[in-house]
C-alpha cells in the first residue's frame, strides 16, 4: 500500500498546531503515513509578539523558534520552500525547483496586510506584520531620531520625531505602546528633548480596541493619554505621500513615520487558487474546514472565511490552533477510514475563544479574558504565564525557557513588568574566588573524613539503624539535646556516634564547645526511612559515596568543571545532612553559594569554558535531547536528502 502524504503549506501557529497533532495521532505509522511542513522561512514567527521587535524591547531570536526546535525527535519533515503553484487534479505543489504530491492538503498560508486601496498607503507607510517589517521598523524609528539630533531646521526635526501608528485594535495600541516606552531611551542616547516627541494613534471608528468591553478599553486609553499619545478617533486616512498624512476631514499630519497596522486579509498566493474565495481574500469552508471545490484541501488559520453566527472567524491565534484542530481531525478521519485504523468521526467546527490581552509597552497592559477584565501588573503577568504556555506546547521546556530569558531576565532599561528586577547581571569572573572557595571547602571536609569514614567498613557512619536494644542512637544518648548537638555541617564523626559512646550530657557539651549545633534536633521523618529502606541494604557504599562525592564535589569547583551539575549536587548533599541533623546553620551557605553557581560559574576561568561546549554539541545531536526539547540552544539536525 502506497503512503499516504499529508502536505502543510504555512509554518504558523495554525500549521505548526496541525503538524504536530497529525504527528501525535499517526506517530507509530510512520511507514504508512508522512507529514511534511512546507514553509519558505525556516523558523515558526510569533506574530503576537513582532511589536515587542519593531519597539525595540527584545531582540529578532525572541519571535521566532526554528522548525528544527519544534519538530525535532519527530518525523515531521519540514522543508523550506517557496511555493509558486497548485495543481489540484493532479495533487501536486510546485516550486521553481522541485515538486511535492500530496493526498490531502492543509493550506494555512496565514494573511497579509490590507491597504483598502488607499493612495499611497502602500509607498510611504510601514506595515507591522512579518519579521522583516518589524526589524524595518525598529532600524527606522532609530534612524529618525538620530537623524533628529542633527537637524537644524525646526520643522523637518519636528517631523523626524512625530510618529503616527494608524489603526487603534490590538497591533496598533501595541506599537503605540512600545514607541511610549522607547522613543524617550532613543532621545536620551542621542541627546534629544523627548518633549519634542509627537505619539498619534490614528483611527477611523468612534473608539480604539473597539471589540472591547468598556472598563479595560478606557484604561487602556487613560494610559495613552497618561504618557502623551494623541488619539484621533473618527479619522480615516485617505491619502498618504512622502513624510505627510491627510485625513477624511482635510487634516494633514506631517510625519516621516506612519506604521500601518489598519486590517489584513488572506494571503495573495491563497487568494489567486481557483478555489471559492469569501471575502478580504480568505477561502470558503464547511464546519470541518474543508474547501467546497476539493474534499481533500482543507484550510486553517487567517487563510479561512468561515461564518459563525454570521460574523467571519477573528484573525487571531485561538482561531488559527482551533480551526487547525478541526481541519486536522478531519484528515485523520478520512486517512484512518482509508487505512482501516481508529479515529473519531470529526466534529463541525464551534469556537471556544477566551479572551483577549493587549500589552501596552513592557509594563502595562490590558486583559479580557473568561469574562474577567484586569489591568497592569496582572494583564501583563497573564500575558506572560499564556506565551510560556504556548511556548511549551510547541517546543517543551526549552520554549518557555528562553521566553522568560528574553522577556524578564535579558529585558534592557526595566521594560518588563517587574521593572527589571530581575535583569542585573552578575559577571562571571566575579564568581570565580567563591566558587573556588566552596570548592576547598567541600574538599577540605571529604579528606577530614577519610582516614574514619574509608576503614569502618560496617558503615556506621552513615546507617544508624536499630543497634539491637531496639532503640535508635538517637534514643540512646538519652534526649534529643545530647545526641544531636555534636555535629557540624564538616565533622567527621556523627553525633550518634560520639553521645552513644559516652552516652552523657558532659559528651554533648565537649562537642558544642567545638562544633556548632545542628539546625535540627533530630532527624526528619523521610530521612530515617530512606536510612532504613535505601541505606541500611549496603551502608559502606553509601559511606564511601558521600566521602568521595565530597572530594568530587571539591575538586570540580576548584577547576571549574561541570560546576552546574556540581552545583546541583552540592545542594542536594546538603540538604540531606540538614534533614539528617547532621548539620548547623552553616551549611546554608553551602545552600546558598551552590545556588550562585548555578549561573554558569564555572565558564570563568574554568574548564568548563572548554568542556560544556563540546558537551553541548554532543547532546544537541542525540535523540533523546530531540525528542523531550530540553537540546541547548539548536538541535543538531541531520537532512535527508530526497530520493
Amino acid at each position: 500500500m502506497d503512503r499516504k502524504n499529508i502536505v502543510i503549506l504555512g509554518g504558523g501557529y495554525a500549521g505548526v498546531h496541525a503538524a504536530k497533532r497529525l504527528y501525535k495521532k499517526f506517530k507509530k505509522m510512520r511507514d504508512k503515513v508522512t507529514v511534511t511542513l512546507i514553509d519558505k522561512n525556516p523558523h515558526h514567527v510569533l506574530m503576537t509578539e513582532l511589536h515587542e521587535l519593531a519597539g525595540g524591547r527584545v531582540p529578532e531570536e525572541s519571535v521566532k523558534i526554528s522548525y528544527d526546535r519544534i519538530f525535532a525527535g519527530t518525523s515531521v519533515e519540514v522543508v523550506r520552500e517557496e511555493i509558486t503553484d497548485i495543481d489540484f487534479e493532479k495533487q501536486v505543489l510546485t516550486s521553481d525547483t522541485d515538486s511535492y504530491p500530496y493526498d490531502y492538503l492543509m493550506i494555512a498560508t496565514g494573511a497579509e496586510p490590507s491597504y483598502f486601496g488607499i493612495p499611497g498607503i502602500q509607498e510611504h507607510a510601514l506595515p507591522l506584520w512579518g519579521l522583516k517589517d518589524a526589524v524595518r521598523i525598529r532600524e527606522h524609528v532609530e534612524t529618525m531620531v538620530r537623524d533628529a539630533a542633527f537637524e537644524k531646521d525646526p520643522v523637518r526635526r519636528k517631523e523626524k520625531l512625530t510618529f503616527v501608528v494608524a489603526g487603534g485594535g490590538f497591533t496598533g495600541i501595541e506599537m503605540i505602546g512600545e514607541l511610549i516606552e522607547w522613543v524617550p531611551i532613543l532621545c536620551e542616547q542621542h541627546k534629544v528633548d523627548p518633549d519634542e516627541v509627537r505619539l498619534i494613534t490614528v483611527e477611523g471608528l468612534g473608539q480604539v480596541l473597539n471589540t472591547w468591553p468598556e472598563k479595560p478599553r478606557k484604561k487602556a486609553v487613560r494610559y495613552l493619554e497618561k504618557n502623551g499619545v494623541e488619539i484621533k478617533l473618527n479619522s480615516f486616512i485617505v491619502q498618504a505621500d512622502d513624510g505627510k498624512i491627510t485625513l477624511k476631514d482635510g487634516t494633514e499630519i506631517l510625519a516621516d513615520t506612519v506604521i500601518w497596522t489598519c486590517g489584513i486579509k488572506g494571503s495573495e498566493f491563497a487568494e489567486k487558487l481557483p478555489l471559492e474565495t469569501g471575502k478580504m481574500g480568505r477561502k470558503r469552508v464547511d464546519e470541518y474546514m474543508q474547501s467546497p471545490d476539493d474534499d481533500r484541501v482543507y484550510f486553517a488559520g487567517d487563510a479561512v472565511w468561515f461564518l459563525e453566527e454570521e460574523r467571519p472567524l477573528p484573525q487571531t491565534v485561538e482561531a488559527a490552533e482551533q480551526t487547525a484542530a478541526t481541519a486536522a481531525d478531519g484528515i485523520i478521519y478520512k486517512i484512518c477510514r482509508e487505512l482501516s485504523c481508529s479515529a473519531k468521526e470529526p466534529k463541525p467546527f464551534q469556537s471556544n475563544f477566551h479572551g483577549y490581552m493587549v500589552s501596552i509597552g513592557g509594563k502595562y497592559g490590558v486583559s479580557h479574558t473568561m469574562g474577567v477584565s484586569m489591568s497592569g501588573f496582572f494583564a501583563m503577568g497573564l500575558k506572560h504565564l499564556i506565551n510560556m504556555y504556548y511556548q511549551h506546547t510547541v517546543c517543551g521546556f526549552n520554549g518557555w525557557a528562553r521566553y522568560l530569558k528574553h522577556e524578564i531576565f535579558d529585558i534592557k532599561d526595566k521594560r518588563s513588568f517587574i521593572r527589571g528586577l530581575a535583569a542585573e547581571k552578575l559577571a562571571s569572573y566575579w564568581m570565580t574566588f567563591l566558587r573556588m572557595f566552596l570548592g576547598a571547602m567541600w574538599l577540605v571536609e571529604g579528606l577530614k573524613k577519610v582516614p574514619a569514614w574509608l576503614t569502618d567498613t560496617t558503615g556506621s557512619y552513615v546507617y544508624w539503624g536499630d543497634d539491637g536494644t531496639g532503640a535508635t542512637p538517637w534514643e540512646n544518648g538519652g534526649n534529643g539535646e545530647e545526641t544531636a548537638e555534636a555535629v557540624s555541617a564538616g565533622t567527621s564523626a556523627t553525633p550518634w556516634e560520639e553521645a552513644a559512646a559516652e552516652n552523657g550530657e558532659a559528651a554533648a557539651e565537649e562537642a558544642v564547645a567545638e562544633f556548632a549545633p545542628p539546625l535540627l534536633d533530630e532527624p526528619t521523618a523521610l530521612f530515617q526511612w530512606v536510612n532504613e529502606t535505601f541505606v541500611a541494604q549496603a551502608p559502606y557504599l553509601f559511606q564511601l559515596s558521600i566521602v568521595l562525592g565530597e572530594i568530587g564535589l571539591g575538586l570540580a569547583f576548584l577547576v571549574g568543571l561541570f560546576t552546574f551539575p556540581a552545583a546541583i549536587a552540592s545542594i542536594a548533599l546538603s540538604v540531606m545532612l540538614l534533614m539528617g541533623a547532621l548539620a548547623s546553620q552553616e551549611i546554608l551557605w553551602y545552600i546558598a553559594v551552590s545556588i550562585v553557581m548555578l549561573g554558569g560559574a564555572g565558564k570563568a576561568f574554568g574548564l568548563d569554558h572548554w568542556v560544556m561546549p563540546w558537551i553541548k554539541k554532543l547532546w544537541n545531536r542525540c535523540s533523546l535531547a530531540k525528542k523531550t526539547h530540553l537540546y541547548l540552544d539548536e538541535p543538531v539536525i541531520r537532512r535527508r536528502k530526497k530520493q
